[in-house]
């Protein structure tokens, strides 16, 4: 008879291979790259030529965040899809918790040159997909959802500072 101190720690954590966590970094990688393009192309193809007739108007001032939010929300079907493709546990955290992780990263590296941008958006999408998917492995659901939780609570203070 198995004495429970001993269990293994597969009966405990989904097995995740090193394989598929490469998959899932080059996942967020594609994403990082597609959401900065097309934060890039809705705002100039939509936001600039509808509203930013005056430079003042406060929709031409937010234009790079309303497209960074578009962008995001279209990243994360995207990413949703990738995740099942890879077979990843629980798909739906991993890209909802991702989403909110970087909800308003667009406003952050809207500043900077163009390479900077998508360097940080590539960088901080393939982190944050890694991170919840390493996150999510714990077989038991509160468990998982609570690092989860605790995980995007903690990016989002980061982001706020």
């Amino acid at each position: 008879m198995d004495n429970p101190s001993t269990q293994s720690s597969s009966q405990t954590f989904i097995e995740l291979s090193g394989q598929t966590l490469a998959k899932v970094a080059l996942l967020g990688v594609g994403l990082g790259l597609v959401s900065w393009l097309l934060t890039m192309l809705i705002r100039q193809v939509v936001f600039v030529p509808l509203f930013c007739g005056d430079p003042a108007n406060a929709a031409c001032v937010g234009a790079t965040g309303s497209a960074g939010v578009l962008a995001l929300i279209v990243t994360g079907i995207i990413g949703l899809l990738g995740l099942v493709r890879l077979g990843v546990y629980r798909p739906l955290l991993v890209a909802l918790a991702a989403a909110i992780s970087l909800w308003g990263m667009s406003l952050w590296i809207g500043s900077m040159q163009w390479y900077e941008a998508l360097a940080w958006s590539i960088v901080l999408y393939a982190l944050t997909y890694v991170l919840y998917t390493w996150l999510v492995r714990p077989r038991a659901f509160g468990f998982a959802l609570g690092a989860v939780l605790v995980a995007v609570v903690l990016s989002r203070i980061v982001i706020a500072l």
